[in-house]
This record gives structure tokens, C-alpha cells and sequence, in this order.
């Protein structure tokens, strides 16, 4: 028993000592599983995933735009060897994300809350710090390396093998795997801050960033409550993205000792390249009003209990009940 035991704290120091890679950023050693040639593989594969998923906006210019505040950004930053990709998404949803390797998701739906290019630029230096800081990879190397040590103990100590080992495993794994969610958060909000000064924006629109997903957070909340669902938050597939009040506490100290010498705004060139940016659901893909989905197109009209869930993706539609024990969903059949 010992000697297997022994066998297995050598796998798994082994394990970590093969997966260590200098951090771009802070230049410590991190826990990483594949070289920048697979990360950005992974995010080629990822962005096909994301475009089935939503659509591009098809609008070129404001791509080309987006895309230029983008890579000035990406040029200032700590990974400026990458090639960065920036996508408009038609979509409604309050949202930006980011890929392993330099693709960057920024969708209509939070464009249209925004007030200057400034702000634009602080979510998309945002989202650049997720990929500089390598936070995709370091999650997926995590989930890797918690999946090869259950596996590793299971072949090298078979008592170990049972469920409730299993059990206890998967708890401390998604224990670790979502203890990164807020710090991954902060540090993205830090180094946007960086990319804003170095880029000769003003870092404090990261501070209004916060502030207004804070506000839209509140508006959603009470809306949720006539409507009688869960209020939708930015990030909101993370639990432990950190709330906006935490966040707008950390990205005060760290904005406010940053400064720049006549920084950009561009108001009026971001209220220019956005004029008849759509807001809410598109016509194209049906609405939803009062618990009923629309499309015109379709010449179809669905009403669904007051209490029920209703939402309206690209290509699907998903209504679930307000106890969860139904669900209702509708896809879209691809053209042959």
C-alpha cells in the first residue's frame, strides 16, 4: 500500500512538474498543460463552436471598428505575439468573453449600454487580460490534470477506487476549478485597466464599465421580479464571477493609480459607428413579449404559462418551467 502510494505522489509530482510554464503576465511559473501552438488550436476549434451558436452581426464596418480599437489594445498588451480575432455577436445578451488564443466575443447587447469608446475598449481589455494571463488554459490544464490524477490513483492504488473516492475527487476538483472564477476576474479587471493607460485611454472607463453593468444588474433585478425569474447577470454561467460591488471596489484602487496625459474618450465616434445598433431581440429571430414568442417571418405566435422561463437563442428556443420539471424546446432546422 505504501509503495503504491509512493507511486502516486511521484505521478503526480511528475504530472505538475511537466505542466509548469512561465506566466506572460506575471512571470511565475503556472500550471499548464499545453504549449501556445495547442492553445490557440483549441480556440480555432472553440470559435466554430461559438459561431453555430450566434451569429455575427452583419454589420463589416462596425466589425472593422471593434476590430481596430481591439488590436490597438492587444498591441500594448502582454501577449502582443498572438494573433487577436474580435466578433461583433448579434445577440441581445449583456456579454463579452473570451478564447484561449486571441479570440474575443463582444455582442451587440452590452455595446448598445455603453457610452464611448473608451468604455468599449475597457471590455475588450478586459476580456484581453483573460487570454494574456492564459486563464482559459490554466482552467482547462486544472480540469485536465484533476481528471489524470483520479484516473492515475485509481490504476495505482485500486483500494482507492470506489465511488465515494470518486466523490470526494470531483468536490475538491470543482472546488478548485471554481475558486479560480474570482480571482481570474480581478486580475482581468487589473490588467484591462493597464491596456486602457498603455493605449492612452483613460483607465477610469473601466470604472464606468462596472458601474453600469452594476445598474443593469439592479434594472434586470426588479424586472425579474414582475416577471417572476431569476435576474440575469454578465458572466452569469459563472457562479464565481465576482458581484459588481466587489468588483467596483478592486477596480477603484487599481484604476485610480493609473494615469494618463489627455486620455481618449471618442464619444462621438462610438455614438457614430453604433447609430442603428439593434436593441433587445431581433425581428429576424422572433421576439419575446410577456411570456410570447413572436416571428414574423414564420407567421407563428407561442404563448407559455406567465410564471415559465422563455428564452430565445439563435437557433433554438427553450422554455422551462418555473419548478423545473418541464421543459419545452424548439429547434431550428438547418437548411440542407
Amino acid at each position: 500500500m505504501l509503495r503504491s502510494i509512493s507511486f502516486l505522489l511521484f505521478g503526480i509530482a511528475a504530472l505538475v512538474l511537466a505542466g509548469c510554464a512561465q506566466n506572460p503576465v506575471t512571470g511565475k511559473q503556472d500550471f499548464v498543460m499545453m504549449s501556445e501552438a495547442q492553445e490557440i488550436s483549441l480556440g480555432r476549434q472553440a470559435d466554430a463552436d461559438v459561431r453555430k451558436q450566434y451569429k455575427v452581426y452583419p454589420n463589416p464596418a462596425l466589425q472593422a471598428y471593434v476590430d481596430r480599437v481591439g488590436q490597438k489594445l492587444a498591441t500594448h498588451s502582454h501577449r502582443n505575439n498572438l494573433r487577436y480575432r474580435f466578433t461583433v455577436l448579434d445577440s441581445p445578451e449583456i456579454n463579452a468573453f473570451a478564447l484561449p488564443g486571441g479570440y474575443v466575443y463582444i455582442t451587440r447587447g452590452i455595446m448598445a449600454y455603453l457610452n464611448s469608446e473608451a468604455e468599449m475598449a475597457a471590455v475588450l481589455g478586459h476580456e484581453i487580460g483573460h487570454v494574456t494571463a492564459r486563464h482559459g488554459v490554466r482552467q482547462q490544464s486544472a480540469s485536465q490534470a484533476a481528471n489524470l490524477g483520479i484516473q492515475l490513483a485509481s490504476i495505482l492504488v485500486p483500494e482507492l477506487n470506489n465511488q465515494a473516492f470518486h466523490d470526494v475527487s470531483n468536490l475538491l476538483g470543482g472546488a478548485l476549478l471554481s475558486g479560480y472564477g474570482r480571482e481570474h476576474e480581478l486580475e482581468s479587471d487589473r490588467l484591462g485597466a493597464q491596456y486602457l493607460a498603455r493605449t492612452a485611454y483613460d483607465p477610469q472607463a473601466m470604472i464606468r464599465v462596472v458601474g453600469v453593468l452594476k445598474n443593469q444588474e439592479l434594472f434586470d433585478a426588479e424586472i425579474a421580479k414582475q416577471e417572476g425569474r431569476e435576474p440575469r447577470r454578465y458572466h452569469g454561467t459563472f457562479a464565481t464571477h465576482p458581484d459588481n460591488d466587489t468588483r467596483l471596489q478592486q477596480v477603484v484602487g487599481e484604476a485610480g493609480t493609473l494615469t494618463v496625459e489627455n486620455p481618449a474618450e471618442n464619444r462621438e465616434e462610438y455614438l457614430r459607428q453604433t447609430a442603428g445598433l439593434i436593441f433587445g431581440d431581433s425581428v429576424d429571430e422572433g421576439v419575446v413579449r410577456d411570456n410570447r414568442f413572436m416571428h414574423r417571418d414564420l407567421g407563428i405566435t407561442l404563448t407559455f404559462p406567465a410564471e415559465w422561463s422563455v428564452k430565445n437563442l439563435p437557433t433554438q428556443l427553450v422554455a422551462i418551467s418555473s419548478n423545473n420539471d418541464a421543459v419545452l424546446q424548439f429547434m431550428l432546422d438547418p437548411k440542407p
